[in-house]
Parts: structure tokens; C-alpha cells; sequence
């Protein structure tokens, strides 16, 4: 069941999600003219406003992990939201994967608990194929594997869950789309390579550039589609 922001205003029918409500708000700045804040709870903050071309569009923060990401996405979905694109960061698994790679996730392997719950036991997920389409040609086509904890704090150490053909992890790729998709929400996901498998990191201003970037690619590929039919807001 959706956890309610009590947003100030309801969210368009396209969203890009990322992570942090630093990014959010940058990125709402880069991609729209004007953009209002459209909820603060909970720290995740979202801001709406209209691209250049005049399409209304929401960038929303959703935390960390499968169950900071999942009430945020049921409470897009009760606002109206008819498509969302996750643009976040991963670490690279395979030791050819150089950071600030871009990947459109084909298939995000679940090993995480959110996903597993919302995948009904599903050894992985897949985007909407629709929206992935559109998008292809951003990224290398990959499969990542979601987790819950970040690998360096995992009990057991890296790798202890087998994340299979992934290439990538992160914390919610996962149990974003399975819960896109159990409330009917065409979604997919393109995630930046934050660190390689030998641990180095990008900066905090190579990342940002690479946000830019990505969502000014992401955006140009949503115009080309026809607008979502939004989903009525759901009565309170």
C-alpha cells in the first residue's frame, strides 16, 4: 500500500527517477523551465514543471534502496504518473565495465528483498519493453542484479549472492520495475557506472555531468512517444 507524500501538487504523467534529492533538484532545473516543488515528505524531494517543447515532466528523488524507491513509485502512480524512467548509479561488476559507462538494463537480476516480494519470486525483471526500445542506443544493453545491501557491507563479503550474467549492481533498479509494473506503469531504467570493479570512483562533478547528459538523452527519447495516458489520481 502506498505510503502518502500529501504531495503540493500533482506530479506530471512522465517522471525520471533518481536517488538523491541533490540530483533531483539539479536535474529538474537542467531539463525544465520553472520548476515547482511538488512534494517535500519524507526528505524525497520532486519538483514538476514543462520542458522546453512545453511537456510536463516530474524529476523525483526516491532514497536508497527497493524500500525507500517502492512507496515513492505507488505514490507517483496514485498522482497520475503513466511512465518513469529510472537514472541512477551502479558499481561495475565486470572488470571490463570502465566507470561513467552508460547501461540500459535489459534484465535486473532480484536479490534484493523488495524485488523478490513485488517479482513474486522471480529470479529477475525487465523493463517495458516500449520504453526500453525508445531508449536504446543511450547505453550498453546489460543485465544488472539489485541488492540490499551495498557490496562492501555484505556479511559475508562480495558477492555471497550470485548475481548470475549482471555485469553491474545496485539497490533498487529491481524493485523499481517490479513495482512499475505491478501498478501498470511502462518503466525502464539506464544506470550510470559510478565505480569499477577495482573500486575507483568517479567525482561528485563527473557524475553530475554525466546526469545532465543522460537525462537531456532521456528526454529527447520521450518526446518521440506518444504521451502516457495518465493514470486518474486516486480519491483520497
Amino acid at each position: 500500500m502506498p505510503v502518502k507524500m500529501t504531495p503540493i501538487d500533482n506530479a506530471a504523467s512522465d517522471a525520471i527517477l533518481v536517488g538523491d534529492p541533490r540530483r533531483a533538484f539539479a536535474l529538474a532545473q537542467e531539463l525544465t523551465v520553472q520548476p515547482k516543488m511538488s512534494h517535500l515528505a519524507r526528505g524525497l524531494w520532486g519538483y514538476s514543471g514543462v520542458t522546453v517543447d512545453g511537456t510536463p515532466l516530474t524529476v523525483q528523488s526516491t532514497g536508497s534502496g527497493g524500500p525507500s524507491a517502492v512507496p515513492v513509485i505507488g505514490d507517483l502512480a496514485d498522482q497520475g504518473t503513466g511512465r518513469m524512467i529510472r537514472l541512477g548509479t551502479c558499481l561495475a561488476i565486470d572488470r571490463s565495465l570502465k566507470a561513467g559507462a552508460l547501461l540500459l538494463v535489459e534484465r535486473a537480476v532480484v536479490t534484493d528483498g523488495a524485488g523478490r516480494a513485488l517479482s513474486d519470486g522471480a529470479d529477475f525483471v525487465q523493463p517495458d519493453q516500449w520504453v526500453f526500445t525508445a531508449l536504446e542506443g543511450l547505453g550498453r544493453v546489460a543485465t544488472t542484479s539489485s541488492h540490499d545491501l551495498v557490496e562492501r557491507h555484505e556479511p559475508d563479503g562480495p558477492g555471497r549472492s550470485d548475481p548470475g550474467p549482471a555485469i553491474a549492481r545496485d539497490l533498487q533498479t529491481a524493485a523499481t520495475l517490479a513495482m512499475c509494473r505491478r501498478v501498470g506503469i511502462p518503466a525502464a531504467a539506464l544506470l550510470i557506472v559510478a565505480e569499477d570493479a577495482a573500486g575507483n570512483r568517479l567525482g561528485e562533478d563527473e557524475l553530475w555531468d554525466l546526469f545532465r547528459s543522460a537525462g537531456r538523452a532521456v528526454l529527447s527519447r520521450l518526446h518521440r512517444l506518444v504521451p502516457p495516458e495518465p493514470n486518474p489520481p486516486a480519491e483520497v
